[in-house]
Protein backbone atom coordinates (compact mmCIF):
# COMPACT_ATOMS: atom_id res chain seq x y z
CA UNK A 1 0.00 0.00 0.00
CA UNK A 2 2.83 2.21 0.89
CA UNK A 3 4.30 2.15 -2.39
CA UNK A 4 1.33 2.53 -4.38
CA UNK A 5 1.08 5.89 -2.40
CA UNK A 6 4.43 6.91 -3.03
CA UNK A 7 3.93 5.77 -7.44
CA UNK A 8 0.73 8.68 -7.38
CA UNK A 9 2.09 11.20 -5.09
CA UNK A 10 5.18 11.00 -7.97
CA UNK A 11 3.19 11.05 -10.99
CA UNK A 12 1.18 13.72 -9.33
CA UNK A 13 3.96 16.55 -8.60
CA UNK A 14 4.90 15.34 -11.98
CA UNK A 15 1.37 16.43 -13.57
CA UNK A 16 1.63 19.97 -11.58
CA UNK A 17 -1.05 19.04 -9.11
CA UNK A 18 -1.39 20.88 -5.90
CA UNK A 19 -0.61 19.18 -2.80
CA UNK A 20 -3.90 19.52 -1.37
CA UNK A 21 -5.81 17.60 -4.59
CA UNK A 22 -2.76 14.82 -3.95
CA UNK A 23 -3.89 14.46 -0.44
CA UNK A 24 -7.38 14.54 -1.25
CA UNK A 25 -7.03 11.61 -3.51
CA UNK A 26 -4.80 9.88 -1.37
CA UNK A 27 -7.96 9.97 1.21
CA UNK A 28 -10.11 8.62 -0.84
CA UNK A 29 -8.06 6.12 -1.95
CA UNK A 30 -8.86 2.36 -0.31
CA UNK A 31 -6.99 1.32 2.68
CA UNK A 32 -5.02 -2.22 2.54
CA UNK A 33 -5.04 -2.58 6.30
CA UNK A 34 -6.62 -1.24 9.42
CA UNK A 35 -3.60 -1.48 11.66
CA UNK A 36 -1.85 1.68 10.30
CA UNK A 37 -4.43 4.26 9.07
CA UNK A 38 -2.56 7.18 6.72
CA UNK A 39 -1.97 10.67 8.61
CA UNK A 40 -3.40 13.99 6.48
CA UNK A 41 0.07 16.40 5.81
CA UNK A 42 -0.61 19.83 7.24
CA UNK A 43 -1.68 22.37 4.94
CA UNK A 44 1.10 24.88 3.27
CA UNK A 45 0.69 28.81 2.81
CA UNK A 46 1.77 29.64 -0.74
CA UNK A 47 0.41 33.47 -0.24
CA UNK A 48 2.94 35.87 0.60
CA UNK A 49 2.35 38.37 3.99
CA UNK A 50 4.09 41.49 1.97
CA UNK A 51 0.68 41.25 0.03
CA UNK A 52 -0.99 40.98 2.95
CA UNK A 53 0.99 43.98 4.75
CA UNK A 54 0.23 46.02 1.93
CA UNK A 55 -3.26 45.45 1.86
CA UNK A 56 -4.08 45.96 5.17
CA UNK A 57 -1.58 49.49 5.67
CA UNK A 58 -3.52 50.67 1.98
CA UNK A 59 -7.17 49.95 4.03
CA UNK A 60 -6.06 51.65 7.10
CA UNK A 61 -4.96 55.02 5.30
CA UNK A 62 -8.02 55.12 3.41
CA UNK A 63 -9.53 55.61 6.50
CA UNK A 64 -7.56 58.05 8.11
CA UNK A 65 -8.33 61.81 7.04
CA UNK A 66 -5.04 63.11 5.36
CA UNK A 67 -3.40 60.07 4.27
CA UNK A 68 -6.10 58.62 1.61
CA UNK A 69 -2.73 59.85 -0.90
CA UNK A 70 -0.10 58.04 0.57
CA UNK A 71 0.98 54.67 -1.20
CA UNK A 72 2.14 51.71 -0.03
CA UNK A 73 4.98 49.30 -1.76
CA UNK A 74 6.31 45.80 0.38
CA UNK A 75 9.41 44.06 -0.53
CA UNK A 76 10.53 41.75 1.98
CA UNK A 77 8.70 43.14 4.69
CA UNK A 78 10.60 46.43 4.55
CA UNK A 79 8.10 49.37 3.59
CA UNK A 80 8.33 52.00 1.59
CA UNK A 81 5.45 54.68 2.10
CA UNK A 82 5.30 57.41 -0.90
CA UNK A 83 2.51 59.72 -2.36
CA UNK A 84 2.03 63.62 -0.65
CA UNK A 85 0.15 64.64 2.31
CA UNK A 86 -0.55 68.28 3.65
CA UNK A 87 1.03 68.61 7.22
CA UNK A 88 3.89 67.05 8.22
CA UNK A 89 2.47 65.48 11.49
CA UNK A 90 0.06 63.27 8.69
CA UNK A 91 3.47 62.27 7.27
CA UNK A 92 4.77 61.48 11.00
CA UNK A 93 1.35 59.53 11.50
CA UNK A 94 1.62 57.61 8.25
CA UNK A 95 5.12 56.03 9.11
CA UNK A 96 4.19 55.26 12.81
CA UNK A 97 1.18 53.08 11.62
CA UNK A 98 3.01 51.00 9.57
CA UNK A 99 6.26 50.69 12.06
CA UNK A 100 3.33 49.42 14.66
CA UNK A 101 2.12 46.60 11.72
CA UNK A 102 3.19 42.98 12.53
CA UNK A 103 5.65 41.73 9.95
CA UNK A 104 6.85 44.99 9.16
CA UNK A 105 10.64 44.92 9.43
CA UNK A 106 11.79 48.83 8.83
CA UNK A 107 9.94 51.69 7.29
CA UNK A 108 11.24 53.47 3.97
CA UNK A 109 9.28 57.10 4.60
CA UNK A 110 9.01 58.90 1.31
CA UNK A 111 6.41 60.67 1.28
CA UNK A 112 6.23 64.48 0.45
CA UNK A 113 4.18 67.23 2.06
CA UNK A 114 1.83 68.84 -0.59
CA UNK A 115 2.59 72.96 -1.06
CA UNK A 116 0.32 73.69 -3.94
CA UNK A 117 -1.98 76.06 -3.41
CA UNK A 118 -5.35 74.11 -4.98
CA UNK A 119 -4.35 71.03 -3.11
CA UNK A 120 -3.68 72.76 0.46
CA UNK A 121 -6.90 74.77 -0.26
CA UNK A 122 -9.57 71.63 -0.77
CA UNK A 123 -9.59 70.59 2.67
CA UNK A 124 -10.81 74.24 3.69
CA UNK A 125 -13.04 74.48 1.36
CA UNK A 126 -14.42 71.24 1.74
CA UNK A 127 -15.03 72.29 5.36
CA UNK A 128 -16.76 75.96 4.53
CA UNK A 129 -19.16 73.88 2.54
CA UNK A 130 -19.93 71.60 5.04
CA UNK A 131 -20.20 74.06 7.44
CA UNK A 132 -22.41 76.15 5.44
CA UNK A 133 -24.73 73.32 4.42
CA UNK A 134 -25.33 73.24 8.69
CA UNK A 135 -25.88 76.52 8.78
CA UNK A 136 -28.38 76.71 5.93
CA UNK A 137 -30.10 73.56 7.76
CA UNK A 138 -30.02 74.91 11.45
CA UNK A 139 -31.29 78.95 10.32
CA UNK A 140 -34.80 78.11 10.62
CA UNK A 141 -34.40 77.00 14.18
CA UNK A 142 -31.95 79.63 14.57
CA UNK A 143 -34.14 82.72 13.37
CA UNK A 144 -36.63 81.26 15.77
CA UNK A 145 -34.57 81.49 18.77
CA UNK A 146 -33.18 85.29 17.99
CA UNK A 147 -37.10 86.49 17.75
CA UNK A 148 -37.40 84.62 21.35
CA UNK A 149 -34.83 86.30 22.44
CA UNK A 150 -35.52 89.59 20.86
CA UNK A 151 -39.44 89.38 22.25
CA UNK A 152 -38.17 88.75 25.80
CA UNK A 153 -35.89 91.84 25.57
CA UNK A 154 -38.66 94.05 24.30
CA UNK A 155 -40.82 92.70 26.92
CA UNK A 156 -38.51 93.47 29.91
CA UNK A 157 -38.06 97.01 28.45
CA UNK A 158 -42.09 97.89 27.91
CA UNK A 159 -42.57 95.95 31.12
CA UNK A 160 -40.31 98.12 33.38
CA UNK A 161 -41.34 101.98 31.00
CA UNK A 162 -44.85 101.62 30.79
CA UNK A 163 -45.97 99.51 34.55
CA UNK A 164 -43.85 102.19 36.18
CA UNK A 165 -43.74 99.93 38.92
CA UNK A 166 -40.30 101.25 40.67
CA UNK A 167 -41.25 104.67 40.29
CA UNK A 168 -44.08 104.06 42.88
CA UNK A 169 -41.84 101.86 44.75
CA UNK A 170 -38.92 103.80 45.43
CA UNK A 171 -38.12 107.38 45.43
CA UNK A 172 -34.52 107.67 44.28
CA UNK A 173 -34.12 107.82 40.47
CA UNK A 174 -30.89 105.74 40.43
CA UNK A 175 -32.08 103.32 42.23
CA UNK A 176 -35.43 102.61 39.89
CA UNK A 177 -32.96 102.60 36.76
CA UNK A 178 -31.20 99.97 38.86
CA UNK A 179 -34.14 98.10 39.40
CA UNK A 180 -35.09 98.62 36.34
CA UNK A 181 -31.80 96.89 34.20
CA UNK A 182 -32.04 94.00 36.93
CA UNK A 183 -35.67 92.88 35.57
CA UNK A 184 -33.96 93.53 31.85
CA UNK A 185 -31.40 91.45 32.40
CA UNK A 186 -33.57 88.70 33.93
CA UNK A 187 -35.57 88.95 30.88
CA UNK A 188 -33.14 88.51 28.60
CA UNK A 189 -31.88 85.58 30.51
CA UNK A 190 -35.63 83.86 30.10
CA UNK A 191 -35.23 84.59 26.34
CA UNK A 192 -31.61 83.25 26.01
CA UNK A 193 -32.50 79.70 27.89
CA UNK A 194 -35.26 79.52 25.68
CA UNK A 195 -33.35 80.04 22.37
CA UNK A 196 -30.09 77.76 23.75
CA UNK A 197 -33.28 75.17 24.59
CA UNK A 198 -34.70 75.62 20.49
CA UNK A 199 -31.07 75.22 19.65
CA UNK A 200 -30.31 72.31 21.85
CA UNK A 201 -27.49 73.67 22.89
CA UNK A 202 -28.11 73.58 26.55
CA UNK A 203 -25.09 72.21 27.69
CA UNK A 204 -22.84 75.43 26.00
CA UNK A 205 -25.26 77.82 28.11
CA UNK A 206 -24.26 75.92 31.12
CA UNK A 207 -20.98 76.20 30.08
CA UNK A 208 -20.78 79.65 29.06
CA UNK A 209 -23.06 80.73 32.27
CA UNK A 210 -19.83 78.89 34.26
CA UNK A 211 -17.49 80.45 32.66
CA UNK A 212 -19.11 83.79 33.10
CA UNK A 213 -19.40 82.57 36.87
CA UNK A 214 -15.92 82.74 36.99
CA UNK A 215 -14.67 85.66 34.90
CA UNK A 216 -17.24 87.74 36.97
CA UNK A 217 -15.58 86.56 40.26
CA UNK A 218 -11.98 87.53 38.59
CA UNK A 219 -13.10 90.95 37.33
CA UNK A 220 -14.59 91.37 41.28
CA UNK A 221 -11.26 90.61 42.65
CA UNK A 222 -9.69 92.81 40.35
CA UNK A 223 -11.80 95.70 40.84
CA UNK A 224 -12.79 96.05 44.02
CA UNK A 225 -12.29 98.98 44.67
CA UNK A 226 -14.48 100.30 42.03
CA UNK A 227 -17.80 97.89 42.69
CA UNK A 228 -17.26 99.38 46.54
CA UNK A 229 -17.29 102.38 45.07
CA UNK A 230 -20.43 101.79 43.06
CA UNK A 231 -22.52 100.08 46.16
CA UNK A 232 -21.24 102.86 48.33
CA UNK A 233 -22.73 105.39 45.85
CA UNK A 234 -26.24 103.43 46.34
CA UNK A 235 -26.30 103.18 50.11
CA UNK A 236 -25.22 107.27 50.07
CA UNK A 237 -28.12 107.66 47.32
CA UNK A 238 -30.87 105.85 49.42
CA UNK A 239 -29.21 107.61 52.96
CA UNK A 240 -28.83 110.78 51.63
CA UNK A 241 -26.66 112.01 54.59
CA UNK A 242 -26.50 115.45 52.70
CA UNK A 243 -28.18 117.29 49.85
CA UNK A 244 -26.76 119.39 46.95
CA UNK A 245 -24.98 122.53 48.34
CA UNK A 246 -24.86 121.40 52.37
CA UNK A 247 -22.03 122.67 53.61
CA UNK A 248 -20.19 119.67 55.19
CA UNK A 249 -16.80 118.38 56.25
CA UNK A 250 -15.70 115.36 55.29
CA UNK A 251 -11.86 113.78 55.82
CA UNK A 252 -10.67 116.87 56.87
CA UNK A 253 -12.13 118.42 53.23
CA UNK A 254 -14.76 121.30 53.97
CA UNK A 255 -16.68 122.90 51.47
CA UNK A 256 -20.44 122.28 49.68
CA UNK A 257 -21.42 119.32 48.34
CA UNK A 258 -21.69 119.93 44.21
CA UNK A 259 -22.40 115.75 43.16
CA UNK A 260 -22.52 113.09 43.88
CA UNK A 261 -22.02 110.04 41.18
CA UNK A 262 -21.55 106.30 41.29
CA UNK A 263 -17.32 106.85 41.72
CA UNK A 264 -17.25 109.49 44.02
CA UNK A 265 -18.69 112.44 46.30
CA UNK A 266 -17.42 115.92 44.40
CA UNK A 267 -17.09 119.13 47.04
CA UNK A 268 -16.54 122.21 46.16
CA UNK A 269 -13.76 124.43 48.90
CA UNK A 270 -14.45 127.65 50.04
CA UNK A 271 -11.28 128.80 47.49
CA UNK A 272 -13.67 127.50 44.55
CA UNK A 273 -11.77 124.16 44.16
CA UNK A 274 -13.21 120.80 43.57
CA UNK A 275 -11.76 117.93 46.03
CA UNK A 276 -13.53 114.22 44.78
CA UNK A 277 -13.51 111.56 47.59
CA UNK A 278 -14.63 107.84 46.67
CA UNK A 279 -17.74 107.11 47.87
CA UNK A 280 -16.58 104.09 50.02
CA UNK A 281 -14.31 106.96 52.03
CA UNK A 282 -17.36 108.90 52.39
CA UNK A 283 -20.11 106.16 53.56
CA UNK A 284 -17.57 105.35 56.45
CA UNK A 285 -16.03 108.42 57.19
CA UNK A 286 -17.77 110.98 59.84
CA UNK A 287 -19.69 113.72 58.15
CA UNK A 288 -20.12 117.04 59.60
CA UNK A 289 -22.61 119.09 58.23
CA UNK A 290 -23.16 122.33 58.93
CA UNK A 291 -26.68 123.14 56.57
CA UNK A 292 -28.46 119.88 58.42
CA UNK A 293 -30.06 123.09 60.65
CA UNK A 294 -29.70 126.47 59.80
CA UNK A 295 -28.57 127.65 63.06
CA UNK A 296 -25.26 127.69 63.88
CA UNK A 297 -23.04 128.65 66.63
CA UNK A 298 -19.91 130.86 66.62
CA UNK A 299 -16.99 131.63 69.50
CA UNK A 300 -13.57 133.24 70.00
CA UNK A 301 -11.27 133.88 72.79
CA UNK A 302 -10.39 137.55 74.01
CA UNK A 303 -7.56 138.27 76.55
CA UNK A 304 -7.95 141.20 78.58
CA UNK A 305 -5.57 142.02 81.75
CA UNK A 306 -5.70 140.66 84.79
CA UNK A 307 -6.48 144.56 86.67
CA UNK A 308 -9.30 144.91 84.37
CA UNK A 309 -12.78 144.86 85.76
CA UNK A 310 -13.71 141.70 84.73
CA UNK A 311 -17.51 142.39 85.44
CA UNK A 312 -17.28 145.60 83.62
CA UNK A 313 -15.71 143.50 80.41
CA UNK A 314 -17.90 140.96 80.56
CA UNK A 315 -20.69 143.78 80.12
CA UNK A 316 -18.96 145.64 77.35
CA UNK A 317 -18.59 142.72 75.02
CA UNK A 318 -21.97 141.60 75.62
CA UNK A 319 -23.60 144.76 74.55
CA UNK A 320 -21.33 144.85 71.33
CA UNK A 321 -22.27 141.37 70.46
CA UNK A 322 -26.00 141.86 70.81
CA UNK A 323 -25.55 144.70 68.48
CA UNK A 324 -23.81 143.02 65.38
CA UNK A 325 -26.37 142.34 62.64
CA UNK A 326 -27.04 138.99 62.25
CA UNK A 327 -26.29 137.76 65.84
CA UNK A 328 -29.38 135.88 66.69
CA UNK A 329 -31.63 137.42 70.07
CA UNK A 330 -32.96 133.81 70.26
CA UNK A 331 -30.71 131.85 71.21
CA UNK A 332 -28.78 135.09 72.28
CA UNK A 333 -25.22 135.43 72.66
CA UNK A 334 -23.13 135.16 76.04
CA UNK A 335 -19.70 135.75 77.51
CA UNK A 336 -17.53 133.53 79.72
CA UNK A 337 -14.58 133.45 81.90
CA UNK A 338 -12.62 130.82 79.85
CA UNK A 339 -9.42 130.59 82.05
CA UNK A 340 -7.00 132.86 84.20
CA UNK A 341 -3.52 133.31 83.00
CA UNK A 342 -0.57 134.77 84.59
CA UNK A 343 -0.68 138.23 82.96
CA UNK A 344 -4.25 138.17 81.22
CA UNK A 345 -8.37 136.91 81.79
CA UNK A 346 -9.63 134.47 78.79
CA UNK A 347 -13.10 135.77 77.56
CA UNK A 348 -14.84 133.63 75.41
CA UNK A 349 -18.17 135.12 73.20
CA UNK A 350 -20.29 133.05 71.90
CA UNK A 351 -23.31 133.31 69.83
CA UNK A 352 -25.94 132.24 67.45
CA UNK A 353 -25.99 133.13 63.46
CA UNK A 354 -29.17 131.84 60.75
CA UNK A 355 -27.21 130.91 58.01
CA UNK A 356 -29.92 131.37 55.62
CA UNK A 357 -30.33 134.85 56.50
CA UNK A 358 -26.75 135.92 57.32
CA UNK A 359 -22.97 134.53 56.44
CA UNK A 360 -21.53 132.48 59.49
CA UNK A 361 -17.83 134.19 58.95
CA UNK A 362 -19.04 137.70 58.57
CA UNK A 363 -21.38 137.63 61.50
CA UNK A 364 -18.33 136.42 63.69
CA UNK A 365 -15.54 139.16 61.82
CA UNK A 366 -18.23 141.65 62.91
CA UNK A 367 -18.97 140.87 66.29
CA UNK A 368 -15.02 140.42 66.81
CA UNK A 369 -14.55 143.96 65.61
CA UNK A 370 -17.30 145.44 67.29
CA UNK A 371 -15.77 143.84 71.07
CA UNK A 372 -12.36 145.21 70.36
CA UNK A 373 -14.15 149.26 69.68
CA UNK A 374 -16.16 148.72 72.32
CA UNK A 375 -12.95 147.47 74.38
CA UNK A 376 -11.62 150.41 73.46
CA UNK A 377 -14.04 152.73 73.94
CA UNK A 378 -14.33 151.27 77.53
CA UNK A 379 -10.34 151.36 77.91
CA UNK A 380 -10.98 147.70 78.64
CA UNK A 381 -6.99 146.59 78.41
CA UNK A 382 -6.48 143.60 75.80
CA UNK A 383 -3.51 142.16 76.31
CA UNK A 384 -1.39 139.71 74.05
CA UNK A 385 -0.39 135.95 75.08
CA UNK A 386 1.95 135.73 77.85
CA UNK A 387 4.66 134.01 75.44
CA UNK A 388 4.86 137.76 74.02
CA UNK A 389 7.59 140.44 74.64
CA UNK A 390 6.59 142.57 77.44
CA UNK A 391 8.13 146.00 75.89
CA UNK A 392 9.08 148.84 78.55
CA UNK A 393 6.87 151.99 77.79
CA UNK A 394 9.21 154.76 75.90
CA UNK A 395 9.38 158.66 76.89
CA UNK A 396 6.96 160.48 75.44
CA UNK A 397 10.21 162.79 73.85
CA UNK A 398 11.37 160.11 71.98
CA UNK A 399 8.21 158.23 70.82
CA UNK A 400 8.57 158.09 67.08
CA UNK A 401 5.39 160.00 65.24
CA UNK A 402 2.40 158.16 64.14
CA UNK A 403 1.08 158.04 61.11
CA UNK A 404 -2.89 158.59 61.76
CA UNK A 405 -5.24 155.82 60.02
CA UNK A 406 -7.70 157.03 57.88
CA UNK A 407 -11.34 156.91 58.23
CA UNK A 408 -13.57 154.88 56.10
CA UNK A 409 -15.90 156.15 53.70
CA UNK A 410 -19.53 154.88 54.43
CA UNK A 411 -19.40 152.80 51.56
CA UNK A 412 -16.76 151.25 53.25
CA UNK A 413 -18.32 151.37 56.51
CA UNK A 414 -20.95 149.41 54.93
CA UNK A 415 -19.47 147.03 53.78
CA UNK A 416 -17.32 146.16 56.58
CA UNK A 417 -20.34 145.55 58.53
CA UNK A 418 -22.43 143.69 55.86
CA UNK A 419 -23.21 139.93 56.97
CA UNK A 420 -25.48 139.01 54.30
CA UNK A 421 -25.35 135.60 52.68
CA UNK A 422 -22.47 135.16 50.52
CA UNK A 423 -23.43 133.19 48.13
CA UNK A 424 -20.44 132.70 45.69
CA UNK A 425 -19.90 128.87 46.38
CA UNK A 426 -23.37 128.04 45.81
CA UNK A 427 -23.47 129.68 42.65
CA UNK A 428 -20.22 128.14 41.68
CA UNK A 429 -22.11 124.82 42.48
CA UNK A 430 -25.37 125.30 40.84
CA UNK A 431 -23.17 125.98 37.51
CA UNK A 432 -21.85 123.01 38.04
CA UNK A 433 -24.86 120.82 38.26
CA UNK A 434 -26.38 122.20 35.63
CA UNK A 435 -23.83 120.36 33.38
CA UNK A 436 -24.08 116.64 35.24
CA UNK A 437 -26.34 114.35 33.99
CA UNK A 438 -25.26 111.48 36.60
CA UNK A 439 -25.81 113.06 39.69
CA UNK A 440 -27.37 110.82 42.27
CA UNK A 441 -28.48 113.69 44.71
CA UNK A 442 -31.90 115.22 44.28
CA UNK A 443 -33.60 117.44 46.17
CA UNK A 444 -37.29 115.51 46.02
CA UNK A 445 -35.78 112.31 48.46
CA UNK A 446 -36.02 111.89 51.35
CA UNK A 447 -32.74 112.91 53.67
CA UNK A 448 -31.85 110.52 56.22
Amino acid sequence: MRAIAALVLLMASMAGLSYSAVAASIAAAPTMTEEQPAQPAAALALQSPDADIRQRLTELYAEIEGLEDVSVEVRGGVVTLGGTTLEVTARSQAEDIAARLDGVASVENQIQTEHRLDRRLAPLMEQTEAIGARVVAVLPLLLVALLVLAGFWVAGVLFTRWTNIFRRMVSNPFVESLLEQVVRGVFILIGLVLAMNILGATALLGSVLGAAGVLGLAVGFAMRDTIENYIASILLSLRRPFAPNDAVVIEGVEGRITTLNSRATIITTWDGNEVRIPNAIVYKAKILNYSHTPQRRFDFEIRVSVETDITCALAVALRAAKTVDGVLEEPAPFVLVNRLEEYSIILTVFGWVDQTQSDFGKVKSETIRAIKEAFVAEQVDITPPAQAYRMLPIPEENQPTRATASQPTSEEMRAIQDTSVDTTIEQKVEARREVTDNDLLTTTAPRE
